[in-house]
């Protein structure tokens, strides 16, 4: 920090603080310490501190007014990365565990304080790790701070800091090998739902559980030393010492065999219980199964009821290559392929194309099982989805609806510009069935826009036809003749004369998902809502001539812990009179918490293999939520979290849109979205004239 500067005057001073930490001051409590402690300070010190002390008010007076107690004494041992690190830390643990929690962090001190020079911390590399552990492959992981390190195989929690090489580059490295050995622990049916019997008939199940995963530990040391080489020869040093006595060399060797499984564990462990245990490796992690085993159960029943509700659907949908006699007795059955977590469905031993929901799921459930469950083929339970009565061809089609028990609930993160930091598991986002409306709303579109509706068709009938002429080819389908005038002149010129002549000719194939978000805040009552509806119904009815994957979803909130997305159409769900009667439920209902909604669309969007990934969002306004005073989401606070949330989704490979009707719109869309990315509509009712037209555009440019 700056030290040259000088101080603001204590008059000045003890104004700000006064007016910050008001609501914490009383008779007894007085600002005359802090002030006479804050005048030597410098002027970027104080600075910082009065930028810092009205964030920490907003969340908690009394936190605000041990920040400023604690924090002037600190600050010329810090850098203003490390001060912003330690109250960020204060913030959090209070947003997860309250006052008297994020009172012990900010006793703690900052956590660079007393650190030796090699030690590594985990924010510094927060990214990196998010990066190295989603190229590791399987289910989808996130990184979080722990106490300890450990798994429930959908996070992997990581201790803040990491000091046990000599090097802090060593350090960095140990965290990759921490988030791997986590990883692996997941991947490789470690955990398992019988493991709590298996280990139970012991003395001491949790003895025998630290000797399990011990064993496991050296297993996984074998298989990321065959994946990974390089964090596998980093790794030896510490192995080989642990290897030299003692019945852990044989044990080692024998685990390291690349048919070992966490049976050739549990055998060992029948062995060797009672062993005193040797001292844990720094890259070993995992202190108790009872995390991951919670997560694992929980997950295991919800994607079996899924897996159920979507095979159902798929059945009257997936082709055989060969289709066997119509008398035979009909059997689904889906076999994992040599990988073992990619597999093929099969009708009567016949090879069906399975969508694309089946694969994630299947490949998700195979991690967990090592194999998908006869039972997983059976028919789902009358509660499990609703069957509905096509009004067109008679045939019954599965709505997809969950009951509510089956309701998702997703946590995700919001940004904080004043922290520069997301508040970590902020917003609680609940996936609802959206209640059908039986109005005719298709054949009223269809009549009110039909020129419209025939031009569109063609248009998009078009686009199937569609080829691309590839130029500068070696042999091709006809002499490409600027090329030649080209060759020529370079010939005459004395240059080289260039051999690709010729273009051919190539099918344009359409790799394309998008994902529609909707509005369904109130301020869409009236026209709006009945402009989006008619928009709906002329999109998906082109987007079924085109063949594109899509989904829509809509959405609306209050508060963060109420985030409800209606799934209106699902990727995997085939569009029919379920999907034309959630069209017509949509309604008006509360506001506009518009990150949440993006980071879940994201995620969605994620899931499906496309060459091209669209996130188009009908709106009327700007983001927006009804909250308390700290947690108001509106103005800068609710377009910072929105463009964060936008900017995740560029970064992961998604091409996010926007079209709005809001009049207001140019004051905010430029810096959300950027140039090119939003259309702007004067009138609510050029939406449904527009919306395929965009589209088209879209994805042809």
């Amino acid at each position: 920090m700056d030290n040259d500067s000088p101080p603001l005057t204590l008059d000045l001073l003890e104004g700000r603080l006064e007016e910050i930490l008001e609501a914490a001051l009383s008779s007894r409590r007085t600002i005359v310490p802090i002030v006479q402690v804050m005048t030597h300070r410098t002027e970027q010190q104080q600075h910082t501190l009065l930028h810092w002390l009205p964030i920490v008010a907003r969340v908690n007076p009394e936190l605000a007014f041990q920040c400023a107690q604690r924090i002037p004494p600190q600050m010329d041992q810090l850098e203003e990365a490390d001060l912003e690190r330690w109250v960020g830390g204060v913030l959090d643990r209070y947003d997860q565990e309250g006052l008297q929690q994020a009172l012990t962090v900010l006793r703690n001190g900052p956590p660079r304080l007393n650190q030796r020079a090699e030690t590594a911390f985990l924010a510094d590399i927060a990214g990196l790790l998010t990066t190295f552990v989603a190229a590791l492959g399987g289910r989808p992981l996130t990184l979080a701070e722990g106490e300890y390190p450990h798994t429930n195989t959908e996070t992997l929690f990581l201790p803040p800091s990491l000091a046990v090489a000599d090097r802090v580059e060593d350090n960095h490295t140990l965290y990759r090998c921490l988030a791997a050995h986590l990883w692996s622990l997941g991947r490789f049916g470690t955990y398992f739902p019988d493991l709590p019997e298996r280990l139970g008939h012991y003395p001491d199940p949790e003895a025998a559980a630290q000797l399990y995963l011990t064993l496991e530990s050296c297993r996984m040391d074998a298989i990321l030393d065959r994946l990974l080489p390089g964090l596998g020869r980093f790794m030896l040093p510490w192995q080989a010492s642990r290897q030299r006595g003692g019945p852990w060399q044989e044990v080692a060797a024998a685990l390291a065999a690349p048919t070992a499984s966490r049976e050739n564990s549990l055998t060992w462990t029948e062995s060797l219980y009672g062993i005193a245990l040797p001292t844990p490796l720094p890259f070993h992690s995992a202190r108790s199964y009872r995390p991951a085993m919670a997560t694992l159960l929980h997950r295991l029943e919800r994607e079996k009821q899924l897996f159920r509700r979507v095979v159902n659907q798929a059945m009257p949908r997936l082709q055989p290559i060969t289709l066997p006699d119509a008398g035979d007795e009909r059997e689904l059955e889906l076999r994992p392929l040599a990988d073992g977590m990619t597999f093929e469905l099969l009708l009567d031993g016949q090879p069906l194309l399975p969508p694309d929901l089946i694969h994630a799921l299947s490949h998700s459930i195979i991690q967990d099982l090592g194999r998908i469950p006869p039972e997983y083929l059976t028919a789902a339970g009358a509660g499990g989805y609703a069957a509905q009565e096509s009004t067109e061809t008679g045939e019954q089609e599965d709505s997809c609806l969950p009951t509510r028990a089956e309701v998702d609930t997703f946590l995700y993160d919001e940004w904080d510009f004043r922290r520069n930091d997301y508040r970590k598991d902020w917003c609680v986002l609940k996936e609802l069935p959206i209640l059908p409306s039986d109005a005719p709303l298709v054949a009223t579109t269809l009549a009110k826009y039909r020129a419209l509706w025939q031009g569109i068709r063609r248009s998009f009938e078009l686009l199937l036809g569609r080829d691309l002429w590839l130029r500068r080819q070696l042999q091709g389908d006809e002499v490409d003749t600027d090329t030649l005038v080209q060759a020529l002149t370079d010939s005459r010129a004395g240059l080289e004369m260039d051999e690709r002549l010729f273009r051919c000719r190539r099918r344009n194939e359409r790799d394309v998902a998008t994902l529609i978000l909707v509005d369904m805040s109130g301020s869409t009552k009236g026209w709006v809502i009945e402009a989006i509806q008619e928009s709906l119904v002329l999109f998906c009815k082109a987007l079924q001539v085109l063949g594109d994957r899509y989904a829509v979803y809509g959405f609306s909130s209050r508060t963060r812990k109420q985030c409800e997305l209606f799934p209106i159409k699902r990727f995997e769900q085939p569009y029919g009179p379920a999907v034309e009667g959630g069209i017509a439920g949509i309604a008006p209902m509360e506001y506009t918490r518009m990150g949440v909604f993006i980071r879940h669309a994201t995620a969605v969007l994620n899931g499906q293999e496309a060459r091209t990934r669209l996130l188009i969002t009908l709106s009327d306004g700007k983001p927006e939520d009804y909250d308390g005073f700290y947690d108001g989401y509106r103005g800068q606070y609710a377009i910072e979290d929105t463009r964060k949330a936008l900017i995740e989704a560029r970064r992961s490979g998604i091409h996010p849109f926007c079209i709005t009707v809001d009049t207001e719109a140019r004051e905010y869309l430029p810096r959300l979205y950027g140039p090119a990315r939003y259309v702007m509509l004067d009138d609510v009712r050029q939406l449904p004239v527009k919306i395929a037209d965009i589209y088209r555009r879209l994805t042809t440019g």
